[in-house]
C-alpha cells in the first residue's frame, strides 16, 4: 500500500520537481564532465542536511539512515546528457550549444531529489538505509564503470532505477525479469597490409580483402556459433576505412563496429571468436592485425525479489493493467554494469524499471528519447519520484 504520507509530500512538491528538472535541463553536460550539475545536485543534498561523498570525477553519494542496522537499499539517477542540438522553443531549452537532456536524465535527478526530501520527513519509519547515488556518465558506460570501481555497490541488498521514456504512454510503466536490456561492446579492427599498384596486386596484401573477409566470416559466425534463441547476439558495422586511390591496393583498412548481447558468457565467448577471426582474415592476406575492444553496459538482468517490489509499487501507483512485466529490447543501460557485475568488481541485486512520458493527446511528447525534440510530459515526473521512494520503503520494510 502507498505511504499516504509519501505521496503527499512529493505531489505538493511537483511544481519543485518541474522546476529543478528544467534548470537542470538548460545547463545539459556531457558524459563524465558535469562539473556544474554535480555541483548542483551537491548543493541541494547538504541542503537536506545530508553527508555528501563526493565520486571522481563527477558522481556523489548521500545516505539516509547510513548507520542503521538493516537492509540497505540504493536508489540511482543519472544526470549526464547527449552531443545532440536541442531544436525545442520552451523558455528552458539547453544554453549550450550541441548539448541537450534529449534522453531524459534530468527529470531522473530531479525526480530522486524529489524522492530524497520525501524519505528523509518520513526517516524513522526506515528500518534500514537508504543509499542515493547521483551518477555521472551513463551514455558512454563509463560513469557506471567509474561507481562500481569506487564501490557504490558493496553492502547494497537492492538497487532500483527508472528511466523517463517516451515509447510508452503517460501512466503506464514496464520492466522484466531476468534479461531486461542488452549489455554492449564495441571493437574495432585495425588490419596492415602492403600497397602495390592496381595493376598487380598479386604483389601487395590488400587489407580490403581483410575486412571483407572478416565481415563474411563474422556473419558466418553469427548464423552459426550463436544461440539465437538463449543467448542472442546483435552485431552492426558502423564504420569502414581503408585505402586511399582508385588504382591501387589498399595497405591499411579499419573496421569500427559493435554488437549487444543478454549473456556475460555468451559475449566473452563472441569475442574470442572475433578475435580469431581477425587474426584469420589478416593471414589469409600476408597481413597483421590490432584487435581492440571495450565494454560498453553491461546486460541489466532484473533480480526476481526487487523486480516482485517494484512491480507490486508499479501497480499501486499506476494500476494493475498499467505495468508491463515482459519488457526485453536489444538497447543498452550501463545500470546494468551495477547489477551484473563488472570485472571483479562486487554487484548487487536490484531491478530497472521504465515510466512512461507520452501523452497521447500532447504530440509534443511523441518524439522518443535521443531525439532533437524530446520533450516528455512533465506530469509524469512524480509518480517518477513516488515510486522511486515508495520502492526503497516497501524494499526495507518488507525485507
Amino acid at each position: 500500500m502507498i505511504n499516504k504520507k509519501l505521496k503527499e509530500l512529493i505531489y505538493n512538491d511537483e511544481d519543485r520537481i518541474i522546476k529543478q528538472r528544467r534548470e537542470i535541463h538548460q545547463n545539459p553536460e556531457l558524459a563524465m564532465e558535469e562539473i556544474k550539475t554535480n555541483d548542483y545536485i551537491k548543493k541541494e543534498l547538504e541542503s537536506y542536511d545530508l553527508e555528501v561523498k563526493q565520486l571522481e570525477p563527477t558522481g556523489l553519494i548521500a545516505e539516509i539512515n547510513p548507520d542503521r542496522d538493516g537492509k540497505t537499499v540504493l536508489l540511482r539517477a543519472d544526470f549526464d546528457a547527449l552531443p545532440i542540438e536541442e531544436t525545442n522553443d520552451f523558455d528552458f531549452k539547453s544554453k549550450n550549444p550541441g548539448k541537450s537532456h534529449a534522453c531524459g536524465h534530468d527529470t531522473h535527478t530531479a525526480m530522486l531529489l524529489a524522492a530524497t526530501r520525501a524519505l528523509i520527513e518520513i526517516k524513522d519509519e526506515l528500518p534500514g538505509t537508504v543509499r542515493l547515488l547521483f551518477q555521472p556518465g551513463e551514455e558512454t558506460g563509463d560513469g557506471g564503470k567509474a561507481v562500481v570501481k569506487q564501490g557504490v555497490t558493496k553492502g547494497v541488498d537492492s538497487g532500483f532505477a527508472i528511466h523517463i521514456h517516451t515509447a510508452f504512454p503517460l501512466g503506464y510503466a514496464a520492466t522484466g525479469y531476468g534479461e531486461t536490456m542488452a549489455g554492449n561492446y564495441f571493437f574495432e579492427v585495425n588490419f596492415k597490409g602492403k600497397s602495390a599498384h592496381g595493376s598487380t596486386p598479386y604483389l601487395g596484401h590488400d587489407a580490403i580483402m581483410m575486412v571483407n573477409t572478416f565481415i563474411n566470416e563474422a556473419n558466418a559466425a553469427m548464423a552459426r556459433k550463436v544461440d539465437a534463441l538463449n543467448n542472442p547476439i546483435v552485431l552492426n558495422y558502423g564504420v569502414i576505412s581503408g585505402g586511399s586511390v582508385a588504382n591501387a591496393v589498399a595497405s591499411d583498412a579499419k573496421l569500427t563496429a559493435s554488437f549487444r548481447f543478454f549473456s556475460n558468457d555468451a559475449a566473452d565467448e563472441f569475442l574470442k571468436e572475433l578475435k580469431r577471426i581477425a587474426d584469420f582474415s589478416a593471414d589469409m592476406y600476408g597481413g597483421s592485425v590490432e584487435f581492440n575492444y571495450n565494454q560498453g553496459a553491461g546486460p541489466v538482468i532484473n533480480e526476481e525479489n526487487s523486480t516482485d517490489t517494484a512491480v507490486k509499487v508499479a501497480k499501486e501507483i499506476f494500476g494493475e493493467d498499467k505495468v508491463m512485466t515482459d519488457l526485453k529490447v536489444a538497447g543498452s543501460e550501463d545500470f546494468g554494469l551495477l547489477l551484473a557485475g563488472f570485472e571483479d568488481y562486487e554487484a548487487m541485486p536490484g531491478t530497472y524499471m521504465a515510466v512512461g512520458a507520452k501523452n497521447p493527446d500532447d504530440p509534443s511528447t511523441f518524439p522518443v528519447n535521443h531525439s532533437q525534440d524530446f520533450n516528455p510530459d512533465e506530469s509524469a515526473f512524480k509518480n517518477g519520484a513516488l515510486l522511486l521512494a515508495q520502492y526503497a520503503y516497501d524494499f526495507l520494510n518488507e525485507n
